[in-house]
């Protein structure tokens, strides 16, 4: 926590806990690393958040963005971190200039993607300060990642139990309700989005009854509602060969607490590729999540179809190649038709011969984009579009869509076999308009699509509806079988309404199931 000294010209707020210095930036109010909980570090590792401490009569100066929550190689990222400390804790917010104590504007939540090992709210490529000219109140919040924030090594209370980052999440939720007001937010008008891992985390706060009453509408961008959460032996397994890399007994917790955050950061990214599950799906993602029979139950797509959620608005949608980068990054060389069955034969074994017809072998020396398709569909777009005819059993304020456009710049990076491709996380530049952050440019129809993205997301957030109260020429239909499964189709030169997105594929995933 950095304090403030002598005066400033930038804005102030008085919270509960002080009053906070920020910054004025183009037509925003920015306060950057705003403390929600106490700094989880020594005895408070692998504990559950703890109220943040008062400064009294001091200014915090939130004016720069703090570090990230410790992960591994984050400068590889693009575009990079500030890096990392286990005093992460906090969030960013970005308010128009105009707000006061006497308004009340929509407030948007953003949780940040990046497989619960990467990223935080001060990326660059999160940046609200564009979104929060459409009157909004933009705040993106850092949770805690990977073994720190996901750790299981038993049950007792001695004992990591995981979960962390989630109950990060919901107090960084309930500061937004006690504190956004000082701002000049409506605690009562919170919309909370995310994208992949924080799309995950945002359907999962829908099936949480504690999380309930934190926000009133939902964003899912791109969550990949197949993938599977650990149960209590697999959480222990990775616990296990976890400590064992960091140089500790399985269970020995204050061992593991004297280890360095370098330590703990390096161990967990060699622990990720030592896993060794029989689920295949999981293996994308080893931190995360788990089933601990308290706060999650299950995963949130069972939860969903079993009714057990709280009604909120909702949109939802998915991009239209999800799984290039992660298929041709865990298959960086050629994958033959003999080799894509035995894939298919590992994923889904009581099924394979059916997902083989419906996904045939269509490239002779290559099959990787056949992988993409099947993946796409099972792990993304079929399981997005289950969970949203569920959700449509109880309630019918629903949105779906689909984004189907590349960059027409280099802004993926040669690591990523994405140029040129509709990739998981595509959107994101987009939606924030951050594309000056790498330098880059859209081209006037990008710009277009841009405009249109920024309009239906913050509309939502202030009535529920992508088309109220600022009219767009395309109206986005609600998601209804009266209407042939309506979709807004996200592309350029322009955005169409598409009906029954992927049907028959869908169709074969619904019957199949999309549990291994």
């Amino acid at each position: 926590m950095t304090l403030a000294s002598g005066q400033s010209a930038g804005p102030q707020v008085v919270t509960q806990y002080g009053r906070i210095l920020g910054i004025y930036a183009d037509q925003a109010a920015i306060f950057y690393g705003v403390p929600y909980a106490a700094d989880p570090v020594g005895n408070l590792r692998w504990q559950a958040p703890q109220e943040v401490t008062p400064w009294g009569s001091e200014v915090l100066n939130a004016t720069s963005p703090r570090p990230a929550c410790p992960q591994y190689d984050c400068q590889r990222l693009s575009p990079p971190l500030v890096c990392p400390k286990e005093a992460c804790l906090h969030l960013d917010i970005y308010t128009p200039r105009a707000a006061t104590l006497n308004t009340s504007y929509p407030v948007m939540v953003y949780i940040h993607g990046g497989n619960f090992v990467h990223m935080a709210s001060s990326s660059p490529l999160f940046d609200g300060r564009r979104l929060v000219t459409r009157d909004v109140i933009y705040v993106a919040i850092n949770y805690r990642l990977g073994a720190l924030g996901f750790l299981v090594t038993g049950e007792t209370s001695s004992d990591a139990q995981g979960n962390y980052g989630i109950l990060d999440q919901q107090m960084a939720l309930r500061w937004v309700q006690k504190n956004i007001g000082s701002f000049g937010g409506d605690p009562n008008q919170v919309t909370l989005f995310g994208q992949s891992a924080g799309a995950q985390s945002s359907l999962l706060h829908l099936t949480l009854p504690s999380s309930a009453p934190l926000f009133q509408r939902i964003i899912i961008e791109s969550s990949p509602l197949a993938i599977p959460y650990k149960r209590f032996p697999e959480a222990i397994l990775l616990g296990a060969l976890f400590a064992e890399l960091v140089g500790c007994a399985p269970r020995d917790v204050p061992c593991l607490r004297s280890k360095s955050t370098q330590d703990i950061v390096y161990a967990q990214y060699l622990a990720r590729s030592k896993v060794s599950s029989l689920k295949l799906l999981e293996l994308f993602e080893p931190w995360g999540p788990f089933v601990d029979g308290q706060l999650i139950e299950a995963e949130p797509l069972p939860m969903i179809q079993a009714g057990r959620f709280s009604s909120k608005e909702i949109m939802i949608g998915t991009t239209s190649e999800e799984t290039v980068l992660y298929i041709y990054s865990a298959w960086n060389a050629s994958v033959g038709d003999v080799e894509y069955g035995e894939v298919v034969l590992a994923t889904y074994p009581d099924h394979a011969v059916k997902i083989m017809y419906m996904y045939p072998p269509a490239y002779p020396r290559d099959e990787r984009d056949t992988m993409v398709k099947l993946s796409t569909d099972l792990v993304f777009a079929c399981s997005t579009r289950n969970a949203t005819r569920n959700i449509l059993k109880k309630m019918d304020s629903t949105y779906l869509y689909v984004w189907d456009h590349a960059f027409s710049f280099p802004g993926w990076g040669p690591i990523f076999f994405c140029e040129g491709r509709v990739c998981h996380g595509s959107e994101i530049v987009y939606l924030f308009q951050t594309q000056w952050q790498g330098n880059f440019t859209f081209t006037a129809n990008e710009q277009v699509l841009s405009e249109q993205l920024q309009i239906y997301w913050t509309n939502f957030a202030k009535s529920g509806n992508p088309n109220q109260p600022t009219v767009q020429q395309l109206q986005w239909p609600k998601y209804s079988k009266d209407e042939d499964w309506p979709n807004l189709w996200f592309k350029t030169p322009s955005s169409a309404v598409d009906t029954d997105y992927h049907g028959p594929f869908c169709d074969f995933w619904d019957n199949v199931g999309y549990a291994a």
